[in-house]
């Protein structure tokens, strides 16, 4: 199970014991102790969404829409910090609020790439080299506008990759001495 999901086993435990509510006591107290470790902590963000969402839908008097919210709630990403590492050393790191956003990673020179959630996963692996990243390389028969190495200016990319499902988009930009990396981050779509 995910780390991100640590509070279900303990929760499911629990619940099969003899005297169920002391073992949910027992079982909170294990997962808020383990919340304060790095590796868990997106997972005990989970758990507290989701004991907020139980909460709400019983003060709100809906038990019976108490499982429709939890499943709810545990697909909804609460955020996702991206690190980008260039030749296994960590360059940048990305927050996206929501599971959501784009960042650019301006100055990428050529190289071995990783991009990784800060819990460890990697997204992706690759290497960019001088035909990626660097203009004339890239393009060596058209010349560089102005305005393509300035901040914000893109012209034509070099290399574009779907990944997840189409949730996770990276695309490459040539520059003059070295590129851009724009990764964005899109809601997961639902199967519904």
């Amino acid at each position: 199970m995910s780390d991100d999901l640590f509070f279900i086993p303990m929760i499911a435990r629990a619940l099969q014991e003899t005297d169920p509510r002391a073992a949910m006591i027992d079982a909170f107290e294990r997962i808020h102790a383990m919340g304060g470790e790095p590796r868990y902590q997106r997972g005990y963000q989970q758990f507290i969404a989701l004991m907020n969402t139980v909460l709400t839908a019983r003060l709100e008097g809906a038990p019976e829409e108490i499982g429709a919210l939890i499943l709810e709630e545990l697909d909804r990403p609460i955020s996702a910090e991206i690190i980008v590492e260039l030749d296994d050393v960590a360059v940048a790191s990305f927050s996206f609020p929501g599971g959501v956003g784009v960042h650019v990673l301006s100055g990428s020179e050529p190289g071995n790439y990783r991009l990784k959630l800060d819990a460890g996963r990697v997204l992706w692996e690759g290497h960019l080299s001088e035909k990626d990243l660097v203009w004339a390389e890239a393009y060596p028969r058209e010349p560089l506008s102005l305005a393509a190495d300035t901040d914000g200016a893109r012209q034509r990319l070099t290399r574009e990759l779907e990944l997840l499902d189409g949730t996770l988009a990276i695309r490459v930009y040539p520059g003059v001495e070295a590129g851009s990396v724009e990764i964005e981050l899109k809601a997961a779509r639902s199967p519904r």
